[in-house]
């Protein structure tokens, strides 16, 4: 296994009296897919929103390619290829695809990939190209949000809740992307409420119970340990 890109330790996020994350350390290689798995409240979208720069942890450290960006604002971080998908996609409803995909590549404007790449990887959005985002379905906004974040060529994405409120047919399509981005080269930090897709696309798996990580491993003995199966994962 490669050395770790993205390093975060001992990580405390708090919303004024309320400890969201408690303490959460784990390294993701280079390359790697990482998914961090667990009810919702658990604290997972926060873990992602400190490591993006969104907000500011109240103590710990995160490193990206062994440089400290703990103090970073955001678009540092992104000008440093990590690159957040945040859950509830967020695009730009009024402009269309191709604006949106335009402002994507403008946060790291000489790396930035070709916005023919993106419909290479996206051929629905190719075909809305000139449509307003918000005339888009929940899928097709979805492919939006990981292509605007892709097409600034990161070295590491983190993706919060890509699955949330598709259909299972859409689902299916956005883990075939996440794996074609994995494929590629690019580093993947993958916060999912379906657990067991989750496990089943990554290397190593973090479950996170109360803000803290309750369980640790790699993702196929994850799939296998009974207290995860029990918690998270039921029967199929």
């Amino acid at each position: 296994m490669s050395d770790p890109i993205l390093e975060v330790e001992s990580l405390k996020v708090a919303y004024g009296r309320v400890q969201a994350v408690r303490d959460v350390s784990f390294t993701v290689p280079e390359g790697g897919l990482v998914a961090l798995v667990g009810a919702n409240g658990a604290g997972k979208s926060s873990v992602l929103a400190a490591v993006s720069g969104l907000i500011r942890p109240g103590s710990g450290r995160v490193r990206l390619g062994g440089e400290d960006v703990t103090r970073c604002p955001a678009h540092r971080r992104i000008a440093a290829g990590l690159v957040l998908v945040p859950e509830g996609r967020q695009i730009l409803g009024t402009l269309t695809v191709a604006e949106n995909l335009l402002l994507g590549a403008h946060r790291r404007r000489r790396q930035a990939a070709p916005e023919s790449e993106m419909y290479d990887l996206f051929p629905v959005l190719a075909e809305r190209r000139a449509l307003p985002a918000g005339s888009l379905s929940g899928g097709e906004q979805q492919m939006l949000a990981i292509a605007r974040a892709m097409i600034a060529r990161p070295r590491v994405v983190l993706l919060d809740e890509p699955s949330m409120g598709l259909a299972p047919k859409m689902v299916d399509e956005v883990f075939a992307v996440i794996e074609k981005i994995r494929a590629s080269g690019v580093t993947v930090v993958l916060v999912e409420q379906n657990a067991r897709r989750a496990l089943r696309a990554a290397d190593t798996g973090h479950v996170l119970e109360t803000g803290e990580i309750a369980h640790s491993g790699p993702a196929s003995e994850l799939l296998q340990d009974p207290r995860v199966v029990k918690a998270y994962l039921g029967v199929e």
